[in-house]
């Protein structure tokens, strides 16, 4: 069975969402996923659920350099 997801946050840009959402990968892993207008753009899994967190903030950061805004 798969471990639910957890939504970290979400942008927005131009009427568009993006939502980043990591869950366990039934090991000391996280797989960390990105969706854009709910379509998912992006998965990748990490050893650890630190590592997905640090991918998760560092793509944000890059996003909201290009004008994305945090909308919860």
């Amino acid at each position: 069975m798969t471990e639910p997801s957890h939504r970290l946050w979400r942008l927005r840009k131009l009427h568009q969402s993006l939502d980043a959402e990591v869950r366990a990968d039934g090991g000391e892993g996280a797989v960390l996923q990105l969706k854009l207008n709910g379509e998912l753009t992006y998965t990748r899994q990490w050893p650890t659920r630190a590592e997905a967190l640090a991918d998760a903030a560092s793509r944000r950061a890059e996003l909201e350099r290009e004008g994305w805004t945090f909308h919860w």
